[in-house]
């Protein structure tokens, strides 16, 4: 989606509970249709109480269409599965094997989308289990989401039934159109556009709004990455900002469910840290955010990862949105969260780099990471822009 479209409300939702009251409200009023999309389904008690709250749906007549990604969800028992069925939900894994030859031939569905009705929606970063949600003793991983209304859920609940009937290769809009500014002039209010990332596609959407972001800030730039393994390119963009002048800052998270990937990001960290990138640890759970903010007037939200993977091999959704009153909330947020709950760190004070037998361990893993993303990735999908 190139162009910007305005919405009637767009909104910050904020991860746990806020999150999931919302999404459990749109499965009870949705009338017509409810399309759910998400990488991870769990049987646990946030995901049982989703497939209750959809089963009742179905029942009541609302056509309800449910994927789960085939590995994320791989845990999910077959009697779950088949109960859901049995009260009339649409429910299938996602999987999809494109190649026999080489290691990168699958794809996984990593964007986590609802829509209700095709009016109603919520995008974001948050899959349906616990740990998104928090518990009596453990609190919910850092992520945000978008709540958005209007006729603009009509592409969503579109991108929804075509990838759930694997309809990937129908247009439902031209394959030229005009250029579109990256920003758009104003009046802003309500402007968002949807973008998609998948490589089988050619569609690298959400990475070229990345990379626009990084080219255009004159101010501030601040991103929020979790499995922060970007190409040299968004490196060498992020030092480039701030030797003209940018003020940028990294959001990184403490605790990680990967570790070896949490080594290779306290390298890359350490590198731009050294040229002059302010880099902050959330400590308090499992950051699991995706974000990028610019000079307070542009942001994106979503599913997207800066690293390979989600280049090259996820259906990733994001939502670019201009509405000032939208950027002005989220940015907010978002400096309340570095100057209030986070860790800034410096070269010196990087827990996990203190010493130089640290520091080494931490560069073997940033370089086996990135052979590794070498090796399963084709050089013609590795060119970066």
């Amino acid at each position: 989606m190139k162009a910007y479209v305005r919405a009637e409300r767009v909104e910050h939702v904020h991860s746990g509970a806020d999150y999931f009251s919302r999404l459990l409200q749109l499965i009870e009023e949705a009338r017509q249709t409810f399309h759910l999309q998400v990488y991870i389904f769990a049987d646990d008690d946030t995901g049982r109480e989703v497939a209750e709250t959809l089963m009742r749906a179905a029942q009541r007549g609302v056509s309800v269409w449910v994927m789960a990604d085939g590995f994320g969800s791989s845990a999910l028992p077959y009697s779950f599965v088949e109960r859901l069925r049995a009260s009339g939900v649409h429910f299938r894994f996602f999987r999809h094997i494109v190649s026999l030859w080489r290691w990168q031939g699958g794809r996984t569905l990593h964007q986590k989308v609802a829509v209700a009705d095709a009016y109603r929606a919520l995008v974001g970063g948050i899959n349906v289990a616990d740990k998104y949600r928090g518990t009596a003793t453990e609190p919910p991983w850092l992520d945000f989401a978008v709540y958005i209304e209007g006729e603009v859920c009509r592409h969503l609940h579109d991108l929804c039934a075509d990838i759930y009937h694997h309809q990937y290769w129908r247009r439902r809009w031209p394959r030229r159109s005009p250029p579109v500014a990256w920003l758009p002039p104003p009046p802003r209010e309500g402007l968002v556009r949807f973008r998609l990332n998948d490589w089988l596609r050619r569609k690298s959407e959400v990475f070229q709004s990345y990379l626009q972001g990084l080219r255009y800030a004159r101010r501030s730039l601040t991103i929020v990455a979790s499995y922060f393994l970007p190409g040299p390119s968004v490196s060498r963009r992020l030092v480039r900002a701030v030797r003209r002048g940018v003020h940028v800052r990294l959001l990184l998270t403490g605790p990680s469910d990967v570790p070896p990937l949490k080594w290779a990001e306290r390298y890359l960290a350490y590198q731009l840290l050294r040229k002059g990138v302010r880099v902050f640890l959330w400590e308090h759970s499992v950051m699991h955010g995706k974000a990028i903010v610019v000079d307070d007037v542009w942001a994106s939200v979503g599913s997207f990862n800066l690293n390979p993977l989600s280049r090259f091999r996820s259906l990733e959704l994001n939502v670019d949105i201009a509405d000032p009153v939208f950027v002005r909330t989220f940015s907010a947020h978002i400096d309340t969260l570095l100057e209030q709950y986070c860790t800034e760190i410096t070269p010196e004070q990087l827990p996990e780099l203190a010493h130089r037998w640290e520091r080494l361990k931490a560069a073997v893993a940033y370089y086996f990471a990135v052979f590794a993303m070498r090796v399963l990735f084709s050089p013609k999908s590795r060119r970066e822009a």
